[in-house]
């Protein structure tokens, strides 16, 4: 009975998780368009839908017995009911209390945080709720900004005729469905076959007569041959029959699950306009965000997906691209900066996202720059590239124009993540800068990611899919037509001159032994008169792929590479065809990025190699805890470690000894850390040691002092994240 009465509590529970979730996010939505502000009818309306949600939520706590968050949701709606009878007045610090009182609940509600934290903050909300009355009867009490707002009170409401299912259970019947696309193409196939079958008969049929001649006659064959035929007619209708009977319920259930899967963008981008505000308040840059397209249904998978990629695009924005707001007076523009996210519909069911931001933009000189701080590339290779190669950099991991490494940017994985979660969603990313005025950048995604058409090839003897979208054309090449443009090969079309490349050289295959030409400079062998090649895009860039055979466009069922086959060069994914077999779908990018190596783009990785030994890291800090802790951890990850207790005893070390890195705190008696970096700084012996300040000190006007004085790092102890500081230490040394 004790274990019957746990897992009904266990369900229960789970259940409660899902529905907390909702009533959350209508209300950190209500209570951003509160902070915002609007008129007092407005304002009256969001706050009588926020208390309701509060109530709601309150209930559903208590049947599952977590009085912390009842306690919460009572505190809060003592609060709200107050401001809903003129008792008390809609100041900032009341909403910033109950916007505090919403994290917490959600944090209490996934088991993170303890019961205690909960207790005292609901004694702070009782007392804000018994604070004084407004002055003015209205409905907001203190007056507040009035701006335009979207929120509807309604949201968040039950509709009627509606049932809550688990996102599992969904994605559960869409896979499903989607493996009846399997039985639904290899019924296609066997129509093929069928067909083939007919066609065959009638023509033996047709060869035995004109053999045998009229004046021989032989019924029985004939007659044989005749009923087979006819069998294989009716078998041929029967199969069309149940392919096309099979193909429309397959569609259209398939159709019916991915819709259920759509979600609205806002989803999403409802997670950002408290993001944007907290990072502009903290960074010193008053920002303004714009959402677009919010109402936009979208596969729920491709919205997960894209999650990270816009908080990443979102971030770089407000901390490289949004200027302080004196600076921005000088260039003429408004103090507050705008970053703007629209979603849009395109061909071929596929959506672009554009995020765009009206900073000062990219330069490249400064991506070059950083490129070979980061020994990404030399100095002559940087100093050799163009605008468009220098801008290019910045997808690359590891590079970041961020003088100083924070919790917010300068680790160089943000953009280079991006750029590879699109390609893995088989998209396509583009970026603009534009000096002075901002930048934009698109992505082009497909709308689901559950069936895949593309044109199936032959190349090494193996099957290989390219996107149909990727696909410009397909057509045959002559030896004659092929030509070298600068060092490469290449052929005249459509007026211009289009690289070539043999798809067997790109994926490291050995041709097909009758296609095998005598050597790299792609002359075609000569069995081979017209040889096939597809002229494949990726973003404003068009290759010439040589193949041995075009098998014709399939639509394949999609599935996705799992670990340790998580990102292949080439390779998207792999496609279910038909006949059971499987061909690897491409990667248009990457085959690109394989074709055209060159001398100048061989220089970008040319770094030379370091001498491998073990480093020396010195640890300064006067709490013997936190020295005691960092020094352990370094150690462990394979780093000869010293200590110091202060930024005095550490300056002395460092004239004594050699050291690859130093750690420090900033808040230490007789040196702190940041006169101790400004002194590793002016002396030449130690002016390009690596430091990393780990410090309790989180304001802005702290980590500006850290940029000042030279450190290239400055992490805060509130937020420590040992594989953060260890990754961060790997990179700089």
């Amino acid at each position: 009975m004790a274990n019957r009465n746990q897992d009904i509590k266990t369900r229960l529970l789970a259940t409660f998780r899902v529905e907390a979730a909702e009533h959350l996010q209508v209300i950190a939505a209500n209570l951003l368009a509160l902070e915002r502000g609007s008129s007092p009818e407005q304002t009256r309306e969001v706050v009588e839908a926020t208390f309701r949600e509060v109530h709601t939520l309150k209930g559903a706590a208590r049947s599952v017995s977590l009085t912390d968050v009842e306690g919460l949701c009572r505190a809060c709606e003592s609060i709200l009911s107050r401001i809903t009878h003129d008792r008390l007045a809609l100041t900032q610090s009341v909403v910033s209390g109950l916007e505090e009182a919403v994290d917490l609940v959600a944090r209490l509600v996934s088991g993170d945080e303890t019961v205690g934290t909960a207790h005292q903050l609901i004694e702070r909300l009782e007392h804000a709720a018994a604070g004084p009355a407004p002055e003015t009867a209205t409905a907001a009490g203190a007056p507040m900004p009035a701006v335009e707002t979207a929120v509807s009170p309604a949201a968040g409401l039950p509709f009627s005729g509606t049932i809550r299912l688990a996102t599992a259970t969904l994605d559960t019947l869409l896979l499903q469905a989607e493996e009846l696309i399997v039985p639904k193409l290899a019924a296609g196939q066997r129509v093929g076959d069928a067909k083939a079958l007919v066609e065959g008969l009638a023509r033996c049929r047709s060869a035995f007569s004109r053999a045998t001649g009229p004046q021989v006659v032989i019924p029985e064959v004939t007659k044989g041959l005749r009923a087979l035929e006819t069998s294989a007619r009716e078998m041929l209708h029967q199969l069309t029959r149940d392919e096309r009977t099979l193909s429309g319920a397959v569609g259209g259930l398939q159709e019916r699950v991915r819709g259920a899967r759509l979600t609205a963008a806002s989803t999403v981008l409802d997670l950002f306009p408290r993001m944007v505000r907290d990072l502009a308040r903290e960074s010193g840059k008053p920002t303004e965000w714009v959402a677009q397209g919010t109402e936009l249904e979208v596969d729920r998978k491709v919205l997960e997906e894209i999650k990270d990629p816009l908080i990443h695009l979102v971030r770089n924005a407000i901390d490289h691209g949004i200027e302080p707001p004196e600076v921005r007076a000088q260039a003429g523009k408004p103090p507050t900066g705008r970053i703007g996210v629209t979603f849009g519909v395109i061909e071929g069911n596929r959506i672009e996202i554009r995020v765009e931001d009206d900073g000062c933009g990219i330069d490249p000189v400064q991506v070059s720059e950083a490129a070979v701080r980061a020994r990404l590339l030399t100095s002559e290779a940087a100093g050799s590239l163009t605008h468009e190669e220098a801008l290019a950099l910045i997808w690359r991991s590891g590079l970041s124009t961020s003088p100083i490494i924070t919790d917010v940017s300068g680790h160089g994985l943000g953009l280079a993540i991006v750029k590879d979660r699109v390609e893995r969603l088989g998209g396509q990313i583009q970026l603009e800068t534009r000096h002075g005025s901002g930048t934009t950048v698109w992505m082009v995604l497909p709308a689901s990611v559950a069936t895949f058409r593309g044109l199936l090839v032959r190349a090494g003897g193996q099957s290989f899919l390219v996107p149909t979208e990727a696909v410009e054309r397909a057509i045959r090449v002559t030896a004659s037509e092929i030509e070298h443009v600068e060092g490469r090969a290449a052929i005249c079309w459509n007026g211009r001159s289009l690289p070539l490349a043999r798809l067997s050289d790109l994926l490291e295959l050995a041709p097909a032994p009758a296609l095998q030409a005598p050597g790299p400079d792609l002359q075609l062998p000569t069995p081979v008169r017209r040889q096939p090649c597809i002229v494949t895009t990726a973003g404003e860039e068009s290759l010439g792929l040589l193949v041995e055979e075009i098998e014709g466009e399939r639509e394949v069922l999609v599935k996705e590479l799992t670990a340790p086959l998580v990102r292949i060069r080439n390779i998207a994914g792999a496609g279910l065809l038909g006949t059971g077999r499987v061909a690897l779908i491409l990667r248009p990018a990457d085959l690109l990025k394989s074709a055209r190596r060159s001398p100048r783009s061989a220089a970008l990785a040319s770094v030379a190699p370091k001498t491998k030994h073990q480093l020396r890291i010195l640890v300064v800090d006067d709490s013997i805890t936190t020295r005691t802790m960092e020094k352990n951890l370094l150690e462990t990850a394979g780093y000869r470690v010293q200590v110091a207790v202060d930024g005095l005893e550490a300056w002395t070390l460092l004239k004594t000894e050699a050291f690859d890195l130093v750690v420090s705190d900033v808040d230490m008696p007789r040196m702190d850390g940041l006169d101790l970096t400004a002194k590793i700084r002016t002396d030449p012996k130690t002016a390009d040691m690596p430091v990393v300040l780990v410090t309790a000190l989180e304001s802005r006007e702290d980590k500006e002092r850290g940029i000042e004085v030279g450190a290239n790092a400055y992490l805060v102890k509130s937020s420590f994240d040992q594989t953060n500081l260890l990754e961060i230490i790997r990179r700089l040394v």
